[in-house]
């Protein structure tokens, strides 16, 4: 499958980044080592300048990896059309071992790139830029992380095999006496979605709370926004259980039918598209706006900090409720039509 136009592509991306990931390591290795903002010596001033265009470099590689992730997906459902057994993207990441590990490497790789992006996007706001050797220590732990995104990639393309047979997403996420049950057991939908409610409620109270809070000691400051931010990644990792067990069926209209991937298929208007947007984009919000709240203790960073944490938890808030009305109109309409949870 290496050869396949999708891998082909897949492959450009990630030696892309990590050519510009190796270029910016040795110059995030200068930084480490001899960064000194307060200095006014020649080193000082071609490393200001080094700095500044690795990292520019480095900005641009990481979207790509970050836009890479929708080209996996898109690939490994077009991989489904030629692999034995495979009836969607499910079928195509089973087909060997690499599959699923690969997928999950980009998914989280995109928070994790996206938080470097935004690190040193906050870094340009300053005129000290205080954050430049803290985001090019951050760019040295991110290097072997693009290192294993690019191999566990390398791996699951070059193992694709089409005459391999690979199970479908109504074997997977069924049960073995076709009852619709998926690989996490039987749950419940209606106890499951009032916990996800409440639960989401619990984060949209906590997000709002932090908005409100204005004269806090430090220590709470920290911690809460810290909670916050842990909060909206368990809210990623129960959004995609109740995507892919509870929510897919009545997308599909069909109880035993429970797949996270063909909701982004034509048949079913791509509505999966505007789901995963509005969660990515939701959680990386929460998420980002308490992982800065430290950064906000540096010197000459607390305004654009602060401003950007506001902004972000407004935005996170905003794009919570519009996530919670989307995935909640299709049980609604399923149930107004006279089905059963």
């Amino acid at each position: 499958m290496l050869l396949n136009s999708w891998s082909i592509a897949l492959l450009v991306c990630s030696a892309a980044t990590i050519l510009l990931g190796a270029r910016a390591a040795v110059t995030a290795l200068r930084v480490v080592r001899f960064w000194d903002a307060g200095a006014d010596t020649a080193r000082q001033i071609r490393l200001e300048n080094e700095s500044w265009l690795s990292a520019m470099l480095m900005e641009y590689g990481l979207a790509l990896q970050i836009i890479s992730l929708l080209l996996l997906v898109l690939a490994a459902d077009s991989f489904s059309k030629i692999l034995v057994g495979a009836m969607c993207a499910t079928g195509a990441f089973l087909a060997n071992d690499f599959g699923i590990p690969a997928l999950a490497v980009k998914i989280f790789g995109l928070f994790l790139y996206g938080f470097w992006i935004l690190m040193h996007r906050l870094d340009l706001r300053s005129e000290e830029t205080p954050l430049t050797r803290m985001k090019f220590y951050y760019l040295l732990l991110l290097v072997p992380y693009l290192l294993a995104d690019t191999l566990l990639l390398l791996a699951y393309l070059g193992r694709l095999q089409p005459d391999i047979i690979t199970s479908c997403c109504g074997v997977i996420f069924g049960g073995v006496s076709g009852d619709g049950r998926n690989l996490v057991g039987a749950l419940p939908a209606l106890p499951l979605m009032a916990l996800y409610y409440g639960y989401s409620g619990l984060l949209f109270w906590g997000g709002w709370g932090q908005l409100q809070g204005r004269s806090r000691t430090t220590y709470r400051y920290l911690s809460g926004n810290i909670c916050l931010a842990m909060g909206w990644l368990l809210f990623f990792l129960f959004s995609l259980l109740i995507i892919t067990a509870v929510i897919s069926s009545y997308i599909y209209a069909m109880p035993s039918h429970r797949c996270p991937f063909d909701i982004l298929l034509r048949e079913y208007h791509g509505v999966g598209y505007p789901i995963y947007f509005l969660l990515f984009t939701s959680v990386f919000a929460g998420m980002s706006a308490g992982a800065v709240a430290p950064m906000g203790l540096l010197p000459d960073m607390a305004r654009p900090v602060e401003a950007y944490r506001l902004r972000a938890i407004r935005l996170s808030l905003i794009l919570l409720v519009l996530f919670l009305f989307v995935i909640s109109w299709f049980p609604a309409v399923y149930l107004a039509s006279g089905g059963e949870w």
